[in-house]
């Protein structure tokens, strides 16, 4: 009973903290190869060792935050109390850990003398990790970009199992639940689902000045102890991962429009369009909405009446976009999105998703799994002074959003208008 109050303890104080595939290219910390460590025997009791460890170094990657704090966790985690190993191939427990000496309960003795010479094998180990609290700083934002990024980085490093955060998330759901007697499963119960873990990182950001103060914290679960804290203060984010990570909500309300919509008259071959914003009507009974009047003569050549946003955007957390349309006659429509490579925002690549909305206000949900690469895109990328990019989809390499109304598609002789109000990304 201690030991399930110790950890309940942990639980109630993990669950205090508050919630940018990763965001991505993250920069990857090194593989550690190391699956044993070697240990000298400092003594042997019936089938306890006292093991003194030989314990690697890690390569430190202060230019790389994440990846520091990642080689950090790696670090001070190779062995946990409670936890299953083997030395020289033998089933043992390690009992104890004090720095760089451990002691490890054998499944039966064997015949190791003081200063031999072992190899301990370090264990793979699942953790989970609670969503960082920016106590200070860029809000929800910061903390799910830095803890997507670490996320990839205990992956990649070979030394972890990383539980879904869903799952985490049901399983503390569960547990208030049970605490608060809404439903018939005991804490004993759904505290042992907890138990698939066996460790748990929390812990906070805060900006303090362009600087971040991290504070995190170790929870070894079988003992509901934190077991190493790893603190420091760095720049989080390097100039090209600041990114807007925010769902937009754009529904042109308001005295002025955000400036990274590019409104007004535009002229290409014979093609005209004209982007401002209506405020006459709008969607869901709003009065604001942004219009597209677009003209395709007869002999035009390609043309995409459109509005466009070219802030840069971190979607990774997002499924989709979603916003309302109508126009005069029942039209067809494309979303344009522009992603680029990481550290070179000229490799360019166009996604697209298609719509068909008529004189009725229609909400428009394109799941960003639909999207799909515009082989066109090749004739028009020199438009933008940049080169194709390799065809990946990058969600947190966003360069620009479009909506609008192509030629093609439509009939080449059309001339209308298109209303498009509500803009966001969902999750």
């Amino acid at each position: 009973m201690k030991k399930f109050s110790a950890v309940l303890a942990a639980i109630f104080f993990l669950t205090g903290c508050v919630a940018v595939k990763p965001s991505g290219e993250t920069e990857q910390i090194e593989r550690v190869s190391l699956q044993y460590i070697e240990g000298t025997v400092q003594s042997v009791s019936g089938n306890e060792v006292v093991l003194s460890l030989k314990l690697p170094e890690f390569k430190k990657t202060p230019d790389i935050p994440i990846s520091e704090i990642a080689q950090q966790v790696v670090q001070k985690s190779l062995f946990l109390e409670g936890i299953k190993t083997e030395i020289n191939s033998v089933s043992a427990v390690i009992k104890e850990v004090r720095g760089s000496v451990v002691t490890v309960t054998l499944e039966k003795p064997q015949p190791y003398t003081v200063g031999a010479v072992l190899k301990l094998k370090i264990p793979k180990k699942i953790i989970a990790i609670v969503d960082f609290e920016v106590i200070r700083g860029r809000g929800k934002e910061a903390g799910r970009v830095t803890l997507e990024g670490l996320t990839s980085a205990l992956i990649d490093s070979g030394h972890f199992t990383v539980v879904e955060r869903t799952k985490l998330k049901t399983i503390m759901d569960e547990l208030q639940l049970s605490l608060s007697g809404l439903t018939k499963e005991t804490p004993e119960k759904v505290m042992g689902k907890l138990l698939m873990a066996d460790l748990i990182l929390t812990g906070t950001l805060a900006d303090i000045g362009g600087a971040w103060d991290i504070n995190l914290r170790l929870v070894n679960v079988r003992t509901g102890q934190a077991m190493a804290a790893i603190t420091m203060r760095t720049p989080l984010f390097k100039p090209t991962e600041l990114r807007d990570a925010s769902a937009m909500n754009e529904d042109f309300e308001g005295d002025a429009v955000d400036a990274s919509w590019f409104f007004g008259y535009k002229k290409y071959d014979k093609s005209t369009y004209e982007r401002y914003v209506d405020q006459n009507i709008g969607a869901e009974g709003s009065k604001n909405s942004a219009m597209i009047d677009f003209n395709f003569p007869e002999d035009t050549k390609h043309t995409y009446a459109k509005i466009e946003n070219k802030k840069k955007r971190d979607l990774s957390f997002y499924n989709g976009i979603e916003f309302f349309a109508k126009a005069t006659k029942k039209i067809y429509g494309t979303v344009s999105i522009l992603t680029s490579l990481p550290n070179n925002p000229n490799r360019l690549d166009e996604w697209l998703g298609y719509f068909v909305v008529d004189t009725e206000w229609k909400k428009i949900r394109i799941p960003f799994e639909q999207l799909v690469v515009a082989r066109g895109w090749f004739k028009y990328v020199q438009d933008f002074g940049a080169t194709v990019g390799d065809q990946v989809w990058r969600p947190n390499y966003i360069e620009m959003v479009r909506i609008g109304v192509p030629s093609s598609g439509n009939n080449l002789h059309v001339k209308g208008t298109i209303w498009i109000d509500n803009v966001r990304f969902y999750r």
